[in-house]
């Protein structure tokens, strides 16, 4: 799991496939969960107050942030899901 920071100001936290779950289970543990709407090539999330895209093209998932306060909301699932990992 990486959280990027990239060249347009926005913040990519980037994961396995595999991590989807978990992923989605960090959001719920620190933010009480998300609201989800799909589209054709990405999905809109919403949690934490803050609203991110959701891609996962060639299986390679990841949440985008547009906003600082997004890329914080980024970082606490990045750390926390670093100290759970095994």
């Amino acid at each position: 799991m990486t959280l990027l920071s990239l060249p347009d100001g926005t913040s990519s936290l980037e994961f396995a496939t595999d991590d989807i779950a978990t992923v989605k289970q960090a959001i719920s543990d620190l933010f009480g969960g998300a609201a989800s709407e799909w589209f054709t090539t990405y999905s809109r999330v919403v949690f934490g107050g803050e609203t991110f895209l959701f891609e996962n093209e060639w299986d390679d998932p990841c949440l985008i942030a547009s906003t600082e306060a997004g890329r914080r909301l980024l970082t606490l699932i990045e750390r926390l899901l670093s100290r759970t990992a095994p």
